[in-house]
């Protein structure tokens, strides 16, 4: 697949709000955990809990692999994103996160701390987009 064809799927899937699968690794141990990502053209963002992410995982180990797109019965193309992480708290970022949700929990947002993960890629791996099983396409990223 041609590399304009192949950052043009993966644009298509990055393009919509999507649950998908971010894990990282702290203490030794794999974490995975199931989130919304937010696109703003070249990096992905998520909103959560801070009790759900520590920002000391995000310290120790600032990569997080990302699945995002997967649908088992249309048998469609995805991407698996290897991502350099960032905590977010700056006002106008989270002002566009909040702006891109289509529900606004009041009540869940007073009640606990929420923080916003930054997921800059590092390369991007268009899954199920040619006939040839698990041999994916790859864009990689300076950084």
């Amino acid at each position: 697949m041609e590399r304009e064809m192949v950052k043009k799927e993966v644009e298509r899937i990055l393009d919509a709000p999507r649950v998908g699968i971010m894990s990282t690794a702290y203490g030794n141990k794999p974490h995975s955990r199931y989130v919304t990502f937010y696109n703003d053209g070249r990096n992905l963002y998520t909103e959560v809990t801070a009790e759900s992410v520590d920002t000391d995982e995000i310290r120790d180990n600032n990569l997080s692999y990302i699945i995002l797109g997967y649908d088992e019965e249309a048998d469609s193309s995805y991407v698996e994103m290897l991502a350099r992480t960032e905590v977010v708290m700056d006002q106008p970022t989270v002002d566009w996160l909040w702006d891109q949700q289509e529900h606004h929990d009041i009540e869940e947002l007073e009640s606990q701390v929420m923080v916003v993960l930054k997921f800059i890629p590092k390369e991007i791996k268009l899954m199920n987009a040619n006939d040839e099983i698990d041999v994916p396409e790859v864009l990689d990223f300076a950084g």
